[in-house]
């Protein structure tokens, strides 16, 4: 039973869940349009998903109107330095190009490699990649723009919006990862513990995954779902009280 995935089933057929569904995914849109513009100068080794053209072609037109909208920047960050977006443009074009360039030589000598990579950050830190990129890439990149503020506002203005897009999508991207772990581990915890979650036992002796008393009590009293239960068939029940990664035994 996975009861986490079947309460989001449920819950998906709901105004709210509907809502936050949305939410993320526009977020996570508008963030990586954003990252997607920065990463390419601060990674290498991406996947050829998570690089792809139509992703750099995002990025591309993020660039791209920070750099032709150079006179309502320079009006709205009275800043000058028009001509350092415009540089800014056009290395972003050329890294976008050389990346692809590194993700085709990966295909063509056979390299096996996720497509869904996020890239080597470049970074000679001493902390972990998921630290590296949750907070200290975002800080860097504002950094950046804070540094090149007083140069060309839109450079720097860019470059601060980026930092904080690429901080909310590396969240967003961990957080999902880290969901998906647990319903792994959720659903072997579950079908380890089941029948002694049915058979009332705490939640120590099973692993955190409990019954409530009252379903207990029904499986107790209901002869049906106790034969219902007691007539699954070996297989079955061997692969409901497993431990996590056994098979079942052959049937005979």
């Amino acid at each position: 039973m996975k009861l986490y995935g079947e309460t989001r089933e449920l819950l998906k057929g709901t105004e709210q869940w509907r809502t936050f569904e949305v939410l993320l995914a526009i977020i996570s849109l508008i963030s990586g349009c954003f990252a997607v513009s920065v990463v390419p100068f601060i990674r290498k080794d991406f996947g050829e998903r998570y690089l792809s053209w139509l992703n750099l072609f995002f990025g591309y037109t993020v660039v791209a109107n920070f750099t032709f909208l150079g006179s309502m920047f320079g009006f709205l960050t009275r800043q000058g330095g028009q001509q350092f977006m415009v540089l800014f443009w056009l290395a972003f074009i050329a890294m976008g190009v050389y990346r692809r360039w590194e993700i085709n030589r990966k295909n063509n000598a056979g390299v096996e490699w996720h497509s869904m990579y996020m890239g080597t950050s470049i970074l000679p830190l001493p902390v972990s990649t998921e630290k590296i990129y949750k907070f200290f890439e975002p800080a860097l990149v504002f950094g950046a723009g804070h540094l090149l503020w007083t140069i060309s506002g839109q450079v720097g203005l860019w470059l601060m919006i980026s930092a904080v897009a690429l901080f909310i999508n590396n969240h967003i991207v961990y957080y999902n990862e880290r969901r998906a772990m647990l319903d792994m581990r959720d659903a072997e915890i579950e079908a380890k513990y089941l029948s002694a979650a049915l058979a009332g036992k705490p939640a120590s002796e099973t692993g955190g995954f409990v019954v409530a008393e009252s379903s207990v009590r029904l499986m107790g009293q209901d002869a049906r779902l106790k034969d219902a239960f007691a007539n699954l068939s070996p297989e079955l029940k061997h692969v409901l009280d497993a431990e996590p990664g056994a098979t079942a035994p052959e049937s005979r």
